[in-house]
């Protein structure tokens, strides 16, 4: 199902743990099908619209389905299902409906799958209210993500990165405890720069964190884990302490990037501090190219983080 395999193993776990899990995807495996049999395991047809539909309804009767989209892409053709209804229930119905389910779907990864395939859209998701948004930064996080998503009583968005399955620890990933949404994860510390890196983009940032140690800057870097809820507190400490933030995105800039700045210019103060002192590290605005030469120049690289950082310092 899940592009990271050690999810699947996560999944199946839960499933032994709770029977109202269930799951819809296009594509289930053969043992799952036997083993839970067809009530808590639909192969569906290639419909995302109605997989998702189905997954709203089955939640409304307390079930807890995971719906697989495959590709973070396709949550756009499910917008009505998500943004109107998953959501909204629990609000219009004044509590009286939850919407406990779990949408997973892949981002960008490089398959040169083209621009209606390689999309990072949980910025969008960010701007509606009733959702959790879940973008882990290395495969142990995502499964302890994972186990917390299944466990919540709302609709969860989980956005994982296919560059997360390189050098998986098995073991490791397998034996994470459930995360508490809303706590960042601090990789590195530092007092010059604060780096905030996203998703697939959390390794170009332990790499350029590195770089700047071997040039004698320090950084705080940060892997937010769970855009919504946002841990806010542990980015402003850093940004309070460094002064500097840039910002490391697989997606645009105009997306979650642009968001966490908006929540952090609420946080007082904090605005002044900076002064300015902002850069980004993201994929241009523009659609993902098919063609690999023109696809490398949308990616964040390690050393772009460096010149970012290095100009901030230089900045008054």
């Amino acid at each position: 199902m899940n592009e990271l395999a050690v999810l699947d193993l996560v999944l199946e776990e839960e499933m032994r743990r709770d029977e109202r899990i269930v799951l819809l995807a296009t594509s289930t495996p053969e043992p799952w099908r036997r083993e839970f049999g067809p009530e808590r395991i639909r192969t569906c047809p290639i419909s995302e619209q109605a997989m998702t539909g189905m997954g709203v309804g089955a939640a409304m009767t307390g079930l807890r389905p995971v719906v697989d989209l495959n590709r973070a892409s396709f949550t756009f053709l499910v917008m009505d299902q998500l943004a109107n209804h998953a959501a909204r229930l629990h609000y219009m119905s004044d509590g009286g409906y939850r919407v406990p389910m779990v949408v997973t779907s892949a981002t960008r990864g490089r398959q040169q799958l083209g621009p209606q395939n390689e999309q990072c859209p949980y910025g969008v998701f960010m701007q509606l209210p009733g959702f959790r948004v879940v973008v882990p930064g290395s495969a142990e996080d995502a499964c302890g993500l994972l186990r917390t998503a299944v466990r919540e009583d709302g609709p969860t968005l989980f956005f994982v990165a296919p560059e997360l399955a390189r050098g998986v620890r098995l073991a490791a990933a397998l034996a994470a405890e459930p995360i508490p949404f809303g706590r960042a994860a601090t990789l590195s510390s530092g007092s010059d720069v604060t780096v905030v890196a996203i998703g697939g983009a959390v390794q170009v940032g332990v790499k350029a964190a590195a770089l700047l140690a071997s040039q004698g800057v320090s950084c705080d870097l940060i892997d937010p884990r769970t855009l919504v809820p946002l841990d806010v507190d542990t980015i402003a400490r850093s940004v309070r302490r460094t002064g500097r933030l840039v910002f490391v995105d697989d997606g645009p800039r105009s997306g979650a990037p642009a968001q966490i700045l908006s929540a952090l210019h609420d946080v007082e103060g904090l605005a002044a501090r900076l002064g300015g002192r902002v850069g980004f590290v993201c994929c241009p605005d523009v659609p993902v190219p098919s063609t690999p030469a023109l696809e490398q120049h949308t990616w964040p690289l390690e050393q772009d983080v460096v010149d970012v950082a290095l100009k901030l310092l230089k900045a008054v």
